[in-house]
């Protein structure tokens, strides 16, 4: 990837808020937001990820939200890799750590393959959640008129745990990641509520220093 933060990123970082700041409640960290692609040793990236919400039926609310999220990726050990999360907005707050394992990588016409597990806490209002996702993940690259993408789909299953109730929902992620701006990448992903989740539009934001795939050390 490339460079860093400069007066056109925080531009759009504004614009973002702007655009998508409503009220409502929301659980932003249910979404996937990477591909399967995996950073190499020795490299590491930042990154951004606003998203609102279009229908909630894990507290059956109707009502649209925003979060802002910021994550934190890291090489583990070979097709390992992991990320640091946390956010808030609607929701007042939530954190989470998850480990993404791809034994199948990006090879040909072969899609990169794997499977991501997240650990999560959020606060919200006057409830806690202690939850665990598990997601099957897949993504290609391919060359488009605007640039190198990433698509990538996923099936986040998230076991939803409150003091007084236990949940298991279910969604379909979808989106692609963009390469073709020099000071940062630009992903888009749609998340489908398939059962007992939420149905959601979100975006991230990665600031990379060259053309690898994240920052290095």
């Amino acid at each position: 990837m490339k460079k860093l933060f400069t007066k056109n990123t925080a531009l759009i970082g504004l614009l973002i808020l702007s655009t998508f700041a409503f009220s409502g409640k929301a659980q932003a960290y249910l979404s996937i937001n990477e591909t399967a692609e995996l950073l190499p040793e020795g490299y590491f990236r930042f990154g951004v990820a606003p998203q609102i919400k279009l229908t909630d039926n894990i507290q059956n609310s109707n009502s649209t939200g925003f979060n802002l999220g910021a994550f934190f990726d890291y090489f583990i050990v070979d097709d390992l890799n992991g990320r640091l999360a946390v956010g808030g907005g609607s929701t007042d707050f939530w954190t989470q750590a998850s480990v993404k394992w791809v034994p199948f990588p990006d090879v040909d016409r072969q899609p990169a393959m794997g499977l991501r597990g997240a650990v999560i806490y959020a606060r919200d209002s006057d409830l806690d959640f202690y939850d665990f996702q598990v997601a099957p993940i897949i993504s290609k690259v391919g060359d488009t008129r605007y640039g190198k993408m990433i698509a990538f789909a996923a099936l986040p299953i998230t076991f939803i745990n409150t003091k007084n109730k236990s949940t298991t929902g279910t969604q379909f992620a979808v989106g692609g990641e963009w390469f073709s701006h020099e000071k940062f990448h630009f992903g888009v992903e749609l998340d489908l509520n398939l059962s007992n989740s939420i149905s959601a539009v979100s975006s991230f934001i990665s600031f990379p220093f060259d053309s690898s795939i994240g920052y290095k050390r």
